[in-house]
């Protein structure tokens, strides 16, 4: 009889009805076995080198402005590319949390384990396009019972090799696209890890802010509380009324009532910080590194941004590269679903050895083999591989939509970014001539309320706009800070820096890497 291996899709030779055993020494069945497993797999590589179904990818026809706007392409002229742009800001304590954020944020593991997994999925489908080899041991006791015929035993030890030929491109376009889908999550990891770098330095110039207005609350208070003594030890020379002894209070509350919200500003900035550089201890607490100073002083304008042309951002942006990634994977899924139109052919071979007796195997005469070629044509599937092409093709318009949305969000952030930058600067050259206009009115105020020629009222006021000013000049000086940041992510972010080398290298090597 004949049994169908649970190891096998077709039915092994009955070893137990071998024709004579060849003479000891024969090696003629071990060489035919051979020579057919190498002319098997000397076919399949010839047939393997085939042409690809489906479209070749091109990129989309863009149309790409020339040049920027004029007032921003002047500062452009000569600038060196950073590749650590945040070091402009010349400060250490950024500079670690930033190196923290890039060991430790979540949002970036979690990037680069999508990149690995999409780096898994691309060798499996390399792997399928290569011959697939394994062996198998089996070992049947069989009693025909009724049937007639004698009780007997059958061993088999062999080897198969199947083999799918890829004439149409099927298993190649499928390695192509997750080549694709794998750059994608590359570049994917690479805009998360800008984006978090750039959350960092606002974060951080906000706490910094939040510092330096919680020391402008502070000498505001002492300086009130100087002003309240006066008014006290005038009140009871009778020299003034009880009203500005009682406004000079009110104002002394008034200051002080500021500094609960600022302090709570503070914590939050430092627990924002613990959450973005990935320190799980300190998400309650906060850093504690921080340190105290306040806002670092960046009084010259932005006049060395790198020459960039408009079209280089769709080489400098990793969410655009992302994005044309995606395209391309997209475009990849139409001939892997194209291919499914055409015939499979499927190679199996297997060699080996089987005997009814165990001390029989690997003996010349038990030498068997066997081929099998199996060719599989769709005829009628009532529209499913219709479908399957029309749902690929429709992924692919998605993707280029996106594609070209990504590139129009890109040029959007750049004028953005750069408007903010012109309104920072231009608010904080106003407040600081704010500042110093009031600082002349407080002054002014003093000597005529000493004097006795205006109510005290009116010094007052003058203090209090002077108090509002310098907050509000510390809000415009964080605000030129984090705009600078903007600019700098929306150009790209860190030029010839380690912001996109992995993504560039991610297809070609094996090895996994988290940065």
């Amino acid at each position: 009889m004949v049994r169908k291996s649970r190891f096998l899709p077709t039915p092994t030779r009955n070893v137990r009805q071998q024709e004579p055993a060849a003479a000891p020494g024969d090696k003629g069945s071990a060489r035919l076995s051979r020579n057919v497993m190498g002319s098997v797999l000397l076919g399949a590589g010839l047939l393997g080198g085939c042409a690809l179904v489906g479209p070749d990818y091109e990129r989309p026809d863009l149309a790409l402005p020339a040049e920027w706007p004029t007032e921003l392409s002047v500062t452009m002229e000569g600038g060196e590319e950073p590749g650590m742009w945040w070091k402009r800001y010349e400060d250490p304590v950024l500079d670690s949390l930033i190196e923290r954020a890039q060991l430790n944020n979540l949002d970036i593991e979690l990037a680069a384990a999508r990149m690995m997994e999409a780096r898994a999925e691309l060798g499996f489908r390399r792997a399928d396009r290569f011959p697939s080899i394994s062996g198998f041991i089996e070992a049947e006791r069989e009693n025909p019972g009724l049937t007639g015929g004698s009780t007997g035993s059958e061993f088999v030890v062999a080897g198969a090799l199947s083999y799918e030929v890829d004439l149409w491109g099927r298993l190649a376009r499928a390695t192509e696209g997750a080549r694709a889908n794998l750059l994608a999550s590359a570049f994917g990891r690479d805009a998360i890890r800008l984006a978090v770098i750039t959350d960092v330095v606002a974060s951080y110039f906000e706490y910094r802010a939040v510092v330096d207005q919680i020391q402008i609350t502070e000498d505001t208070i002492v300086s009130r509380q100087e002003s309240l003594r006066l008014e006290q030890a005038r009140f009871r020379s009778e020299e003034i009324a009880e009203l500005p002894l009682r406004q000079a209070e009110a104002e002394l509350q008034t200051s002080r009532a500021e500094l609960p919200a600022l302090k709570a500003a503070e914590n939050r900035a430092r627990r924002t910080l613990a959450i973005l550089v990935g320190d799980l201890g300190a998400v309650l607490s906060g850093l504690e590194d921080l340190g105290d100073d306040g806002l670092p002083d960046m009084d010259e304008a932005i006049t060395d941004l790198p020459d960039v042309l408009p079209s280089d951002l769709l080489g400098r942006r990793p969410d655009i590269m992302a994005a044309e990634a995606f395209l391309v994977a997209a475009n990849a899924d139409i001939g892997v679903a194209r291919a499914e139109w055409f015939p499979r052919v499927d190679l199996l071979a297997i060699a080996g050895t089987g005997a009814t007796h165990i001390g029989d195997l690997f003996t010349s005469n038990a030498s068997l083999y066997e081929l099998f070629g199996s060719v599989t044509a769709p005829i009628l599937d009532f529209g499913r591989r219709q479908a399957s092409v029309s749902g690929a093709e429709a992924r692919r318009e998605i993707a280029e939509v996106q594609y070209r949305a990504t590139i129009m969000e890109a040029f959007r952030d750049v004028g953005d970014a750069w408007a903010l930058v012109v309104a920072a600067d231009e608010e904080l050259e106003a407040r600081d001539l704010e500042v110093q206009a009031l600082i002349n009115v407080v002054a002014a105020a003093e000597r005529r309320y000493l004097g006795g020629f205006t109510p005290y009222i009116e010094l007052l006021d003058a203090q209090r706009a002077l108090f509002g000013a310098q907050l509000n000049r510390t809000a415009a000086a964080r605000d030129r800070l984090i705009a600078m940041a903007t600019l700098y992510k929306a150009l790209g972010g860190g030029w010839d820096g380690p912001m996109h080398g992995e993504a560039d290298r991610a297809p070609d090597e094996s090895e996994s890497s988290r940065s």
